[in-house]
């Protein structure tokens, strides 16, 4: 996609982010997989963490949401919009990821994922992810950064 910039999400985006984020998770509604409301709660989210978003012009196709964790940044929500799946916004969203965990001195990026999301953790895999704990439904996973 040549048109996608990257850039901090606002209190304007929410209403787009919360659709997108829906949209995002929609897929897996069919599939019975019991996923918490990850859409809730956006306003204080964009105040007070690290959001970014891939946008096309002003429309956004995927979201990163970020956390301070000891030593280590947290994705807390990696979400693409289904209409631009397989386009590599994910895999430009997790570099993002990359860049800013090295700005702030942190050598490793961590996340939970849901086991039955097997399609993400094929991808997390595929970009150097590695599984560190597995709890019932709950994969627990993490990217070290080698030095630049």
């Amino acid at each position: 996609m040549t048109n996608l910039t990257l850039r901090p999400a606002t209190p304007q985006d929410v209403p787009q982010l919360t659709a997108l984020i829906r949209a995002a998770y929609a897929i897996y509604d069919g599939r019975g997989i019991d996923l918490p409301p990850v859409s809730d709660g956006l306003d204080s989210v964009v105040a007070e963490t690290p959001v970014i978003l891939a946008v096309n012009g002003r429309q956004p196709l995927g979201v990163i949401v970020l956390r301070d964790a000891p030593e280590a940044l947290q994705i807390e929500n990696l979400a693409v919009h289904p209409d631009a799946s397989g386009q590599g916004i994910a895999r430009r969203l997790l570099t993002e990821a990359e860049t800013i965990a090295r700005a702030h001195g942190v050598d490793k990026l961590c996340l939970a994922t849901h086991r039955d999301l097997t399609e993400n953790i094929s991808l997390y895999r595929h970009l150097g992810w590695t599984v560190t704990e597995a709890t019932g439904l709950k994969i627990m996973m993490q990217k070290p950064l080698p030095r630049s």
